[in-house]
């Protein structure tokens, strides 16, 4: 049963297709109808100068009648025909293409039966066999009975009114391969024709099959030329997600800059597909948004295009960077932790081509078991707290500020020298004193710090670093004098 209902749903596709396709064929059949018509009108003058002039003085008048008589019928037929075409009457136009190409078949007949009388020649057959052949490609199962018809009509006609030689025979065979050749050529013209329809009622489908769930898909996916960025095809998903108008007409606005589009498109030209393509873009003036981009070469419309789909991946983005985050601050101080900040102190002493100089302070927090000891540990949390956001306060932005541990943090200056530095450490050490003056705190606040100055070219390692501040910070914290001291080159 089931094989039953697919063939039947299978010849009424091909029924269909096959009704389409011959509408469309006699469709352009008609229009060329037309233009056979203007021509034969506008011809007709150079046949009245040669019917009623030029041969005036032959001596067989059946011959210029009949000749004249065929002229005047293309006139007549062509005519009537334009004033149909032109009235704009629903008209069947299978029956009007094929009437008239009987028609034309049984003038050039009658022609070159005609011709006998004087030149002996069946040009005029032959010609309009090709003609019709070659103008009219219609169904062949049509073509095939004009042609026996008028065919036989011809060959009877000869065989009357032709002397019975050896010329007869010549134009007998000569006519009947005429006929079968120019029904060869349209047995080629019509199924070319055909599967050329076909081929493009088979891309229409699969454009609008393609289209259908282009703009069906969940995800914003745009549809551009790969020549110049223009937009072909553009989902809603795409037009709400990016902010566009719906006349946008370029793709460039996927891309950050110029460099970025080349290097795609150049990779997008070796390996046909990009996939899992992470970006930051712009939305708007206010908006910007981390998405996932792939790229593919697809062909549509005989055009080399780039299908472009977007996935949003801002709150992922934005969940990393909170647990990148976290991963990275120290919980209690709100700074960088250990992990964090012994990276990028590694980091630019890794970076040796562009190192750069830097003072690095060790700062150890003074009596802090102190305030744990008389006021509680969380007493002691606040202490720590206090003193990194007054240090916080006289850093820049460039200067980085990471708990070493405990009591101890590490102060990074960034493009100082020690006599700026010095100054920070003045101010820092003046915001103690004036808290601990007008008794904000229960505890004393103060620290012990010392530094070391690296510069570019010196040797040595993170470790040998952080010792020699220490051993700065210790002196600062026996109250001996504070010291700089630099690494030799």
């Amino acid at each position: 049963m089931i094989n039953l209902l697919t063939g039947k749903l299978k010849n009424s596709t091909t029924n269909t297709t096959t009704k389409e396709f011959t509408i469309y064929n006699y469709d352009i059949l008609y229009e060329r109808l037309k233009l056979v018509s203007y021509m034969l009108i506008f011809t007709y003058p150079i046949f009245f100068i040669v019917d009623f002039f030029l041969l005036t003085n032959l001596a067989n008048p059946t011959y210029k009648v009949v000749l004249a008589g065929v002229h005047l019928s293309g006139l007549v037929i062509s005519v009537i025909f334009l004033m149909i075409y032109c009235s704009g009457k629903k008209v069947f136009k299978t029956r009007t293409v094929n009437s008239y190409i009987l028609l034309y078949l049984l003038i050039g007949a009658i022609s070159s039966i005609n011709s006998q009388l004087l030149t002996g020649n069946i040009y005029a057959y032959l010609i309009i066999i090709f003609g019709v052949a070659v103008i009219f490609p219609v169904p062949p199962k049509h073509l095939v009975l004009s042609y026996s018809a008028i065919h036989g009509l011809f060959v009877i006609g000869l065989i009357l009114i032709a002397p019975n030689n050896y010329s007869l025979l010549m134009k007998l065979i000569n006519s009947t391969g005429a006929v079968v050749v120019s029904y060869m050529i349209v047995l080629t013209f019509y199924a070319f024709r055909k599967n050329d329809f076909l081929n493009r009622l088979k891309l229409r489908k699969n454009e609008e099959s393609f289209r259908r769930l282009f703009h069906m898909n969940p995800s914003p996916l745009i549809l551009a030329k790969r020549s110049n960025g223009e937009i072909l095809l553009m989902n809603h998903q795409a037009i709400t997600y990016y902010h566009l108008d719906p006349s946008q007409t370029d793709a460039n606005f996927l891309f950050q800059n110029l460099q970025e589009k080349i290097d795609i498109l150049t990779r997008l030209e070796e390996q046909k597909v990009i996939k899992s393509y992470v970006t930051e873009q712009q939305i708007t003036a206010d908006t910007r948004k981390w998405s996932m981009l792939q790229f593919e070469m697809v062909d549509y419309l005989d055009e080399n295009c780039i299908l472009i789909g977007t996935t949003d991946i801002t709150a992922m983005k934005e969940k990393e960077e909170e647990l990148s985050k976290y991963a990275s601050i120290d919980m209690l101080t709100g700074v960088r932790n250990r992990r964090s900040g012994i990276e990028l102190l590694q980091k630019r002493l890794s970076d040796a081509p562009a190192a750069e100089e830097f003072i690095l302070c060790y700062i150890d927090i003074n009596d802090l078991k102190k305030a744990n000891d008389n006021y509680g540990h969380s007493t002691g949390d606040d202490l720590i707290k206090t003193c990194c956001k007054t240090i916080n306060k006289h850093i820049d932005e460039k200067d980085v500020l990471f708990r070493l541990g405990g009591d101890e943090f590490i102060i990074l200056f960034f493009q100082k020298q020690m006599a700026a530095v010095h100054q920070v450490w003045s101010n820092i050490s003046m915001d103690f004193q004036f808290m601990n003056e007008t008794g904000q705190k229960p505890y004393q606040i103060s620290a012990s710090h010392g530094y070391y100055h690296h510069k570019p070219g010196t040797v040595i390692s993170l470790e040998e670093i952080l010792e020699l501040a220490d051993q700065e910070m210790y002196k600062n914290k026996q109250g001996k004098t504070m010291g700089t001291r630099t690494c030799p080159t």
